[in-house]
């Protein structure tokens, strides 16, 4: 499953995923477009979808994710 999927499954707007998830919603954007993304806020954004969903959600569960290396 995708990002796209879990929010859509889970009735949550961009928005309304964002500020569960205490990010920006640039960051929610880019992480479901595929874009790399901190792992903090990827794991975040998890951690919001199941709390909604009531189930537990694994990064290696998640397709199309890239995070973002700082140097």
């Amino acid at each position: 499953m995708t990002l796209e999927d879990l929010r859509l499954e889970a009735r949550l707007s961009v928005a309304a995923l964002a500020r569960n998830a205490g990010v920006d919603m640039k960051t929610v954007k880019r992480a479901i477009d595929g874009e790399p993304v901190q792992k903090v806020k990827v794991l975040d954004i998890l951690d919001a979808l199941s709390r909604e969903l009531g189930r537990p959600l694994k990064l290696d569960d998640i397709e199309g994710i890239r995070y973002a290396y700082s140097s």
